[in-house]
């Protein structure tokens, strides 16, 4: 895991250069894309506690939470984090921050940062709400066919996963 870290910092500062006078955007380890800093976390939580864990990281603009999703391309880069880490983790997928209110129910979805739910990536039959107990969203990869479609699922929101988060830019 810190090895994964370290690799992705050292290719944030290739991509974007590293100068002793400029502003570095993000926090520490965490990526910068499309205005938005972002790090994946491969330590399987719940999606309460990964979105907890995300509330813990702060920028000097704003508290960070679950990743939410509002283009092609940031799904893309969010899928792309969760891809690139699954080898080492052995997970296929990682939770996202989007979830229902009403547990259990068949009602919309929202972001648990508060923005509003203005782009989805459902697979298909997906939110099924299976067993009336699959109130939050994953992103997820069951095979390389799924590299196009870079989809959600919903799932019991008491499992396990890594999961990805995103803060405003210091």
């Amino acid at each position: 895991m810190k090895l994964l870290l370290a690799s992705m910092a050292v290719l944030a500062v290739a991509a974007y250069g590293l100068d002793a006078h400029a502003c570095h955007p993000c926090p520490p380890l965490w990526l910068l894309f499309s205005g938005n800093c972002y790090r994946y976390f491969g330590g399987p939580a719940t999606w309460l506690e990964a979105r907890n864990r995300c509330r813990d990281h702060y920028s000097l603009n704003g508290r960070a939470d679950l990743v939410s999703i509002h283009t092609e391309q940031e799904n893309a880069f969010a899928y792309d984090l969760s891809r690139s880490s699954a080898s080492i983790t052995g997970e296929y997928a990682v939770w996202i921050g989007a979830y229902q209110t009403t547990l259990g129910s068949s009602g919309p979805f929202i972001w648990s940062d508060g923005s509003g739910l203005n782009f989805v990536r459902w697979v298909s039959g997906q939110p099924s709400n299976g067993g009336n107990n699959e109130d939050c969203v994953h992103l997820w990869r069951r095979n390389a066919g799924d590299d196009i479609l870079q989809s959600w699922n919903d799932l019991s929101c008491e499992r396990d996963l890594p999961f990805i988060c995103k803060v405003a830019p210091n």
